[in-house]
Formats: C-alpha cells, sequence, structure tokens
C-alpha cells in the first residue's frame, strides 16, 4: 500500500512545498478520508466535499498564520481541519465533547472565528482588515463566502462597504449554486448561465471591486494561479476571486439528492441508505408539517414561507405540492419576516417556518414590521431548546427570554403531538395578531400520552392530575421531563399536579392562580435559559399576587451552552430528571415547614 500524503500533513506549512500534481493527490485522499468518516459519524458532507481543492489552495498561496483565511460557516472548514491538524478527531465528530461541526476558537488557533451562521465572514474579515491597515500592517484577510450566504443581508452590507482603498481585503466566493438548498433569487440569476463572468465582473466590479474568476474550482492549477493573481492586484483596491465549485463532488450518492448531500446521518456511501438530514422517525416538525399540508389544501390564503432550511421543518412536500404559495427566500432571515408582513396587509395568512436558532436574526423586523403593526402572521418554529451537535450558537435556548419582551406577539409552546396539530388548526381560524408557535427539535416522546380530545381546550394549559402541594409547570420540550418527576414523587406518595403551560404569552394567569394558593412548591421547567423564561414570568406572577410558595426554577444557568445531545446537556444544566428531583427532596426537606 503506498503511503498517503494526507498522513503527513500535520500544519499547513507542510503543503507548501507540494508540487501541483502532489497536492492535487492530496485532495483525493482527502475527499476519500471524508466520505468514509463522515458517512460513519455523520455531518456536514456536501459543501466540504466541494471545498477541498479550493481549501488546499488557499492553503499552498496565503499563510495562514498572518494571512487569516475566514470562513463563512463551518460548513466548508473540514479540509481546514485536516490541513491543521485535526484529522485524528474526525473519528469524534457528532459525539460528546467531541470535535465541532463548525469552526471553532476554542478548538483550534488557526479557527479565528467561531463560524456557525451564515454571512458574518465579509463584516468580520473588513474589521480585521481594517485594523491591519491602521496598523500599518502588510498583512492580508481573506473572507471564503457560499453564494448561498451572499444573500444575507449581513454579507451586503459587508460587500458595499469592503471595497475601500487600499484595504488588505480578499473575498473568495465559493459558487455551488446551492446554499443548503438550491440558490434562489438575483445572485442565483447572476451566477448562472453562459454569460455569468460578464454579469459577476460587472457586478463586483461596479461595486468598486477587482474581478478574478476560476470556472473550475477543482482545478489545483487553475485555483494557485487566480489566488497568486489575487494577492498581487490586493495591493490596489479588494478583490473578489469568484470559484465555480461542486457541492457534494466525489460522492456518487450526492448527484441525486435535492441538498446535494449538504448534512446527513450516517450513511452507506455507495447506496446512500440511512442518509438523512434530521432525525428520523416521526418527530413533532414532521407532525406540524402533516398538519401544514392539511391547511393549506383547505385555505388558499396561507403562505408558507422558509429561509433556506425547508428539511429542519419537513417542508420538502409543501414546496412541491404548493409552488406558488411555499417560498424558500434562501439565507434571508430579515427579508422572510418583512415579506411575511406584506402579504399579511394584503389578507393572506402567512406561516413563517424558523428554525429557533436562525429566528433570533430577524428580531428587529418582528418587532417593527409584526409585532408594532399587530399583523396576523404566524411563526412556527422547530429546534426551540437543545440543538444537538451544532454550535453552541444554535441551541434555542433563548427564545422564550427574548419573545416574551415583545408587544403583541402570542407565544405558543407545544408539548405535544396533539398541541402541535391542534394549535395550528386553531391559529387557521383565528389569525389575530402576531404568532410564535414553538415546539422541540426531537421524536415524537415514547412516553407521550393521548389526551381525551373531548376535555382538550387548546386556548388554556393543559393540567394533568388534581390541584397538589406540589405543581409542576413545564414548557413542551421539558414536559417529558415533568412527567418523569412526577411519576417517582407519586410513586413516593406526594400529591402532585403538571401543567403542560402551553401559552407563555399572554400568560394564563387565571388557570394558574387557582393551583398557585394551594401549592407549597411550584417548580418550572424549562430548556431556556434562567434570565427572563418561564420560571421568570411564574416569578413575577406569584409576586403580583402576594403568593408564597417556594418557587425551585429549573432552568439553563445564563451562558451559552457548548454542543451535545439534548440527555448530556440536560444533566450538565441541571434540568434533568435526577437533579430536579433531588432539589426537590431537599426543598421538602429544608425550605417548607409542614
Amino acid at each position: 500500500m503506498s503511503a498517503q500524503l494526507i498522513d503527513t500533513i500535520h500544519q499547513p506549512s507542510d503543503i507548501k512545498s507540494l508540487s501541483i500534481p502532489e497536492l492535487t493527490k492530496l485532495c483525493e485522499e482527502i475527499r476519500q478520508f471524508l466520505i468514509d468518516s463522515i458517512s460513519k459519524t455523520g455531518g456536514h458532507i456536501g459543501a466540504n466535499l466541494g471545498t477541498i481543492e479550493l481549501t488546499v489552495a488557499l492553503h499552498a498561496v496565503f499563510d495562514s498564520a498572518v494571512e487569516h483565511l475566514v470562513f463563512d460557516t463551518g460548513h466548508q472548514g473540514y479540509t481546514h481541519k485536516i490541513l491543521t491538524g485535526r484529522k485524528a478527531e474526525f473519528a469524534t465528530l457528532n459525539q460528546p465533547f467531541g470535535m465541532s461541526r463548525f469552526l471553532a476558537r476554542e478548538e483550534n488557533e488557526a479557527d479565528i472565528i467561531d463560524a456557525t451562521h451564515a454571512g458574518t465572514a465579509l463584516s468580520t474579515a473588513i474589521g480585521m482588515a481594517m485594523a491591519h491597515k491602521l496598523n500599518h500592517q502588510n498583512q492580508l484577510t481573506v473572507a471564503v463566502v457560499g453564494d448561498g450566504s451572499l444573500v444575507e443581508g449581513l454579507s451586503f452590507e459587508g460587500l458595499n462597504f469592503g471595497m475601500l482603498q487600499g484595504l488588505p481585503f480578499i473575498i473568495v466566493v465559493n459558487d455551488n449554486g446551492m446554499a443548503i438548498a438550491p440558490n434562489v433569487g438575483g445572485i442565483k440569476h447572476l451566477f448562472s448561465g453562459s454569460n455569468w463572468q460578464e454579469k459577476s465582473r460587472g457586478f463586483f466590479e461596479g461595486l468598486g471591486y477587482q474581478y478574478l474568476a476560476v470556472p473550475d474550482g477543482h482545478d489545483m492549477a487553475s485555483l494557485i494561479e487566480g489566488f497568486k493573481n489575487a494577492k498581487t492586484l490586493v495591493t490596489d483596491r479588494p478583490v473578489v476571486v469568484h470559484v465555480k465549485t461542486m457541492k457534494g463532488k466525489g460522492l456518487p450518492y450526492a448527484d441525486g439528492h435535492k441538498y446535494r448531500m449538504h448534512f446527513s446521518m450516517p450513511f452507506n456511501p455507495e447506496t446512500g441508505e440511512g442518509a438523512s438530514p434530521t432525525l428520523v422517525g416521526e418527530t413533532y416538525a414532521l407532525v406540524a408539517s402533516k398538519t401544514l399540508y392539511q391547511l393549506m389544501e383547505q385555505d388558499e390564503s396561507i403562505v408558507a414561507i422558509t429561509p433556506a432550511t425547508p428539511y429542519a421543518s419537513n417542508l420538502d412536500q409543501i414546496l412541491e405540492r404548493f409552488p406558488d404559495r411555499a417560498i424558500d427566500v434562501g439565507m434571508a432571515e430579515q427579508h422572510a419576516v418583512s415579506m411575511a408582513a406584506g402579504l399579511a396587509i394584503q389578507g393572506k395568512h402567512p406561516v413563517v417556518c424558523f428554525q429557533a436558532t436562525f429566528m433570533q436574526r430577524a428580531m428587529d423586523p418582528i418587532i417593527h414590521d409584526l409585532c408594532f403593526m399587530n399583523l396576523p402572521a404566524t411563526l412556527l418554529v422547530v429546534r426551540s431548546g437543545f440543538a444537538g451537535f451544532d454550535g453552541p450558537t444554535h441551541h434555542g435556548i433563548y427564545d422564550l427570554s427574548y419573545l416574551q419582551a415583545l408587544p403583541n406577539l402570542q407565544i405558543f409552546y407545544a408539548g405535544t403531538r396533539f398541541d402541535v396539530d391542534a394549535i395550528l388548526r386553531w391559529r387557521c381560524q383565528n389569525p389575530t395578531g402576531p404568532m410564535a408557535i414553538l415546539h422541540p427539535y426531537e421524536n415524537v416522546r415514547s412516553n407521550e400520552y393521548t389526551p381525551l380530545l373531548e376535555n382538550q381546550d387548546i386556548t388554556k394549559p393543559e393540567i394533568i392530575g388534581n390541584p397538589a402541594k406540589i405543581c409542576l409547570v413545564a414548557a413542551g420540550n421539558c414536559l417529558g421531563t415533568a412527567l418523569s418527576v412526577r411519576e417517582d414523587l407519586v410513586s413516593q406518595g406526594y400529591e402532585v399536579c403538571i401543567v403542560n403551560i402551553r401559552w407563555i404569552k399572554p400568560f394564563p394567569e387565571k388557570n394558574l392562580l387557582p393551583l398557585f394558593q394551594i401549592a407549597q412548591l411550584v417548580v418550572s421547567f424549562e430548556e431556556n435559559i434562567s434570565t427572563g423564561g418561564l420560571g421568570s414570568r411564574i416569578a413575577t406572577m406569584l409576586a403580583d399576587y402576594h403568593l408564597q410558595p417556594f418557587l425551585h426554577r429549573a432552568a439553563i444557568p445564563d451562558g451559552f451552552v457548548r454542543f451535545g445531545g439534548k440527555e448530556e446537556l440536560s444533566v450538565e444544566t441541571k434540568i434533568d430528571a435526577q437533579s430536579v428531583l433531588q432539589a426537590i427532596h431537599h426543598i421538602l426537606r429544608f425550605e417548607i415547614k409542614s
């Protein structure tokens, strides 16, 4: 067996002396390694296969120790990880305490920024380049940006400003025609067609940049030449190097995949068996999408909108069935909300399908365009709570806190599949003012009970059990934990009631007041930071009504939480059933006088 070049690379300087054929061979080895490794662990496979040659060429031409490479999201960072000495860590991808799916400063000094959300690279790199210029340093900054990221409003703001004369700044556009899903809109038009170079040159030079194109982003000689030319030209003004690549290159199954295998759970690389961008089985997102599909069949005023992540909300069938009323706007969260406002003004019922982590990017239009004008648009929010093995910034553990601050916004947290289905149907009949419907990013719980439909009123919280001295109040993504805690306490002889709170805003004080007047201990459960969440809202109510039960808030301590699975992160933040039970027993023994 011949020696592998990949095994000799431990830092970027190790590739500086390699010839073009050797660099090409290294790319072939990296591609095979990534396919072999990620097919076992799962991970962002498609985008990374498309940027192997591009990344190797960048490290071959630039001295990344001083000429910083700023990647826009870590979707394109796996080759960078290999070249910076992290090959052995790939076996830990998607494992607790393992290698990050994205780029992370705490993982390696070569990762200049924590790149998990799209659209941040240009403005950040411009700031770095300005600092170098102010310090009179002859030091380049290179932003590596996917064409899908260019539709982000922040990217456009950076493009507008970054053409400053003499700024030591290079933009590398990785153009594969896709964000997660295929690109949409004007950037797609600009970068496609037989005259894409002519159109793109006119666009970027019109903004004030110098423009170079590499039509084959998998040809090492062309990439090396393009990046060397950019280093020569940038002394005058910033340069754009436009590189055409193929997402999922080298993975046969990607050729027929609608997202070109952007992300997948573990899979068979030959047949694609096991390939899935989301959890397998019945999820709350799947329940929501089925109901939304039925409602759109019945009501032509409903318009579904997603900002580039249709798979997370299980929208594929809806996009196919309703091409005029189901719209992927690309990575443009603010536009999605303001467009929804326009639709609502004209009598439509827009449903914006967000992942919680990306909804926060649209805060201003949610406040300014939906809440202030009190428009009947619905935010259907998946992945509220812990987000799994994506970066710490992907967790949806802040939504209860910041959404509660917004006037006119109704907030509903679905705790069961019944809640998901019923609230969407209720909302369709009552589209008044803006509303956020949140649900977790997980499979339907195995211990989920079947509610008695005739006894359910979706406009009120669900109360399980009679009023008791111990009252557990749970947001939807912690309802399973509360049920486990109740089961344990009941087995020990305690009387316990549970509130599936459902409504965060307006807060159901009239329904809770009789329970809190009897309770000696109230325990709130939430996969949200403690600051401003459900527990904080209950504390406010208890103070307003001068009630004095002991309140224990099972919430995430104020701060950021590492990536990881729901179970281990719940234990780490002490919101798991066992930690809460220990806290309850301590309170019952030492804090509450019998």
